[in-house]
């Protein structure tokens, strides 16, 4: 049983911002820049600058958590890449936290019902695509309803009438904006996006679960590499879901 104040650094650099953040006893502390063509460089630097500030060494780190996608395929493998050489170094274990979960957690923060919440995560996964996800939140904790998958514009609408969710966030929102059901009740979020706060609050929950592997273990999410499934498929593998 640890009787020392958890530490966890954690890098998301899916997205179109790099940001890496440090999870402590007092609360989560994160630096983040726009990610440019040097975003390893760039995500090492503002570890060690976040680290310094905090007067923290990587021994004292306890585990080292990643955004693993789905998201920007060279952004994904960057921020895996940094996290098992930092926990190579430390010798500590490794989280990888789905993006679209952090992200779902993230609508949570902002909207923080008491009541289950339904959050669809939909991010633009280029090409005329999006990642999309299904979670129920309650309260911190969130249930998986529908994995990460990837789906055409064509298919939202069936999505969203099927989950029914009561909160859709992601820049699918905004990049798709013509293809959601203008019909359908729920609260919004185009403009929030998966960040290393996200990653290190659910990162914490996973480590106090024992949910880590070791840092040569450590992997991406590759959602494009599946066989994107229809809203039918979807629907009869949900079984009692929604």
């Amino acid at each position: 049983m640890q009787c020392h104040p958890v530490r966890i650094l954690a890098i998301e650099t899916s997205t179109e911002r790099c940001s890496v953040a440090l999870a402590r006893p007092a609360g989560v502390v994160q630096r983040q820049q726009k990610a440019s063509q040097r975003v390893a460089e760039r995500a090492l630097s503002m570890v060690a600058d976040l680290l310094a500030e905090q007067s923290v060494t990587l021994s004292q780190i306890d585990a080292f958590a990643f955004g693993s996608g789905p998201g920007a395929f060279t952004g994904l493998r960057v921020a895996c890449a940094l996290v098992q050489g930092l926990a190579f170094a430390a010798d500590r274990p490794v989280i990888a936290v789905g993006s679209l979960r952090a992200l779902a957690f993230g609508a949570w923060q902002q909207v923080r019902s008491d009541d289950p919440l339904r959050v669809m995560a939909a991010i633009d996964a280029r090409m005329g695509q999006f990642y999309w996800a299904v979670y129920e939140h309650h309260r911190v904790d969130a249930r998986e309803l529908a994995a990460a998958a990837l789906a055409v514009p064509e298919q939202m609408a069936g999505l969203v009438a099927h989950w029914q969710p009561q909160v859709i966030v992601g820049n699918a929102l905004r990049t798709f904006e013509a293809a959601w059901p203008s019909q359908h009740q729920a609260t919004r979020l185009p403009d929030l996006a998966a960040d290393a706060s996200m990653t290190a609050e659910l990162a914490r929950i996973d480590l106090a679960a024992g949910r880590t592997v070791a840092a040569r273990d450590a992997a991406p999410e590759y959602v494009r590499d599946q066989v994107a499934l229809t809203v039918a498929q979807r629907s009869a593998d949900a079984g009692s879901a929604p």
